[in-house]
């Protein structure tokens, strides 16, 4: 079994909605400025062009796709945490197994895996034949 910390940091991560952010400043009609990234909130750009109207565009689809990315790395480190649970207890096969799990999830994983693993190794005798 690796290490716990190893399924609970994806390598991807968490999207900010800020990245995908851009401000533009106008004033009598012309675009000032195209800012994005640089600035973290519209009041920053506000204070460099008081007298401007501001207008922020956040980039939807490039947010969603790596917010997907993100679900989906997250996703794939549970279901690795999981089997490599189930190895670790040798009941890879045992058809009892995901309700034992389910039980040990919900009792320990707002305190870690380290919690939920221990709660799965209190449970799994229970459902060896």
């Amino acid at each position: 079994m690796k290490p716990f910390d190893y399924y609970s940091k994806p390598k991807t991560l968490y999207p900010d909605k800020k990245d995908y952010t851009t401000f533009y400043a106008y004033d009598k009609g012309e675009c000032l400025n195209i800012r994005s990234n640089f600035y973290t909130s519209k009041r920053e750009v506000e204070g460099d062009y008081p007298n401007a109207v501001i207008q922020e565009v956040l980039d939807e689809d490039a947010y969603k796709a790596h917010r997907k990315n993100y679900d989906a790395e997250c996703a794939k480190l549970e279901q690795e945490f999981q089997d490599d649970l189930f190895a670790e207890f040798n009941v890879t096969d045992n058809p009892k197994r995901f309700k034992c799990f389910q039980i040990a999830w919900d009792e320990g994983h707002a305190y870690g895996h380290s919690e939920v693993y221990s709660y799965f190794s209190d449970f799994v005798e229970l459902i060896y034949d």
